[in-house]
């Protein structure tokens, strides 16, 4: 049995394909196969290793450009709100005018007041000044409106004057129909009848 074995041996060492293979006991061959079977290792363990931190590092890419969006979004939106301050700071003194020529209520007490006092200025006489029911509904749109009249005498030149001024008040109106008539027996004196529309926003 340890002579088949002998033989065996023999033969294997005679085979020109083992002879390919380098000798371990060599000292020069240890340390070749030390560093190969080490980068081997480290290339494997590496790789488990960068991995997630390659993974990590995508995903905090993706974070910051992100964050980097929603920071340029909220400047703009900064940029605008201050646009919007700045212009909102330019109308301020306007307003007052603004909410005068279209107030946020009927305000009727008001517009008669300010009617009589265009009439004393004016030097008209003033007969009457009616106010007709407010109109609520304006077919959707954001104002409202109500009718008024008026009678008064005066000349010419009074007139004139008068209806000038109750064009040129800061409260918008529109004077749908004016009358002029002479009155009998009184060559400089008229007659003057107006009826029109006051508006006033809705909220």
């Amino acid at each position: 049995m340890q002579i088949k074995a002998d033989k065996i041996l023999q033969e294997l060492q005679k085979n020109k394909y083992l002879q390919l293979f380098p000798d371990f006991k060599e000292e020069k061959t240890q340390k070749i196969t030390y560093i190969a079977l080490t980068l081997v290792a480290l290339s494997f363990f590496g790789l488990f290793a960068i991995s997630p931190t390659l993974s990590t590092i995508s995903k905090l890419d993706k974070e910051l450009k992100d964050d980097k969006f929603v920071e340029q979004q909220l400047q703009k939106k900064i940029n605008d709100l201050s646009t919007l301050q700045e212009k909102y700071n330019t109308l301020q003194n306007d307003l007052p005018s603004v909410y005068a020529a279209v107030p946020t209520n009927p305000s009727v007490a008001l517009l008669v007041a300010q009617i009589q006092s265009l009439a004393q200025t004016s030097g008209i006489k003033l007969s009457s000044a009616q106010v007709f029911s407010v109109d609520s509904d304006s077919g959707g749109k954001k104002y409202s409106a109500f009718n008024f009249s008026l009678s008064a005498t005066g000349d010419f030149s009074q007139i004139s004057g008068f209806i000038s001024s109750l064009n040129s008040m800061k409260r918008i109106t529109t004077q749908n129909i004016i009358s002029i008539t002479r009155q009998s027996g009184r060559e400089t004196s008229l007659l003057l009848s107006v009826k029109g529309e006051a508006y006033f926003k809705k909220l």
